[in-house]
């Protein structure tokens, strides 16, 4: 998921390089963090996003709720004077697993199966019917 990094430069050499993840706002986090060298700055952030996608997930919000895609944050934060996209792969991230019970008509258990078969970013029947739900649920 890409996600807009939104960067404070130091005033001095005493000061470290704040980064800012709006996307976080909308759901009611702040991801704020800071840095003392520039060149651990991509890392840190992606770290930091990581982090608080797994308590997006731990309080049972979706991830699709963060999918901004490439924004404009500057007017929203104009401290931030640099901005950057950053691909995160939050998606990897899964809660705990729970089995459950479902009951489908055998013909739509069948094209389900031969739907994933035939895809490669489905693990199995499981993966397909909860990524289904999750797009379906953020719509």
């Amino acid at each position: 998921m890409l996600f807009m990094i939104g960067i404070e430069l130091p005033e001095n050499d005493t000061q470290a390089f704040g980064f800012v993840v709006p996307a976080f706002d909308a759901l009611g986090y702040g991801c704020v963090g800071a840095v003392d060298e520039e060149a651990d700055l991509l890392a840190q952030a992606k770290l930091l996003i990581l982090d608080m996608a797994e308590e997006v997930i731990a309080d049972g919000k979706l991830l699709a709720s963060l999918d901004q895609g490439y924004c404009e944050h500057s007017a929203e934060y104009p401290e931030f004077t640099r901005w950057i996209a950053l691909d995160v792969p939050v998606e990897q991230l899964k809660a705990a697993q729970k089995r459950i019970n479902i009951t489908l008509p055998e013909p739509m258990l069948a094209r389900v199966d031969a739907f994933v078969e035939t895809k490669n970013e489905y693990k199995d029947r499981s993966d397909f019917l909860a990524k289904a739900a999750d797009k379906l649920m953020a719509c």
